[in-house]
């Protein structure tokens, strides 16, 4: 196997772990965590959501979901001032930015139902409804993290295949872009 094909064969392994760690992460709470949940009783919920989400959470959560979401724009707007820019990466670059924000968006609708927990004590109706309400908008959530994650992956490769295509990045001097590939 040529070194080119042995190349392109492990970046479309890599991305495809990626996919499927990334869409199944993305997806595991509310196609593993909520139903057993569910099954085990909202007390048992709100008492494991107010040491983890609650907890540790809500340092770790906001820094991956809005570091994400910066990371991602940076990214669309880098690819915006790129002089040769085409459609073929243009659609995952923007898509993954626009998807970050979904997340975003729909946090904005999980976070109160969740923080709620803080105040609304051992009350089983008020309980049901925090949960009932949090599943439905981590629910929708976690497929816009699916999709962002999918077009994010899909936008790393196809950033990867326009800088190694040739005419598609003329490297100058110290550029990190630039590999023994390019000096052939």
């Amino acid at each position: 196997m040529d070194d080119r094909r042995a190349l392109r064969i492990t970046l479309w392994l890599i991305a495809a772990a990626l996919l499927l760690e990334s869409v199944l992460g993305s997806l595991g709470r509310t196609l593993v965590e909520m139903p057993s949940w569910r099954h085990l009783g909202v007390e048992a919920w709100a008492a494991f959501s107010r040491g983890a989400d609650l907890g540790m959470g809500k340092v770790i959560y906001p820094i991956a979901g809005i570091g994400g979401t910066v990371l991602l724009f940076g990214a669309a707007v880098a690819y915006r001032l790129s002089p040769h820019r085409q459609s073929a990466v243009a659609i995952p670059v923007y898509g993954a930015a626009l998807m970050s924000v979904c997340i975003l968006l729909t946090t904005t609708q999980a976070a109160p139902k969740m923080l709620s927990l803080q105040r609304i004590g051992a009350d089983p109706a008020l309980l049901q409804r925090a949960f009932d309400g949090f599943y439905k908008w981590d629910s929708i959530r976690a497929v816009f993290g699916a999709l962002a994650g999918c077009a994010a992956i899909w936008a790393l490769a196809a950033v990867a295949s326009a800088v190694s295509s040739r005419g598609a990045h003329t490297p100058a001097a110290g550029d990190p872009l630039q590999d023994d590939y390019s000096k052939s």
